[in-house]
């Protein structure tokens, strides 16, 4: 039985608690064995397939970012590009407009 998985290992590996479990039993993407008429062991490939298709999955579409803190990481990457683009028009447009007067 050394595939087969307690209660309390399953909520570990998955790192979430007995009632989104219960919730995963019911809605048939997970599986549970019953001795005496208790959930006791689960098979680790089905915990295994749970973990990493609907989990990570759930996890990554979780971490979608906001347009301003793409916004924040675009400048912060950026920044020296931005500031030295701004400096540099800004000396063209001097450079032309003093070229421009004097003439």
């Amino acid at each position: 039985m050394n595939n087969m998985l307690t209660l309390d290992e399953v909520k570990n590996y998955l790192e979430v608690e007995q009632q989104e479990i219960e919730k995963f039993i019911r809605d048939g993407m997970l599986h549970a064995y019953k001795i005496g008429g208790v959930y006791i062991r689960f098979r680790k490939e089905e915990v295994l397939n749970l973990k990493y298709d609907v989990l990570l999955k759930k996890k990554k579409g979780i971490q979608q970012v906001s347009f301003g803190q793409r916004l924040w990481n675009f400048w912060r990457f950026n920044n020296f590009y931005i500031i030295s683009l701004l400096i540099i028009a800004a000396l063209a447009y001097w450079f032309l407009h003093t070229t421009v007067s004097s003439s």
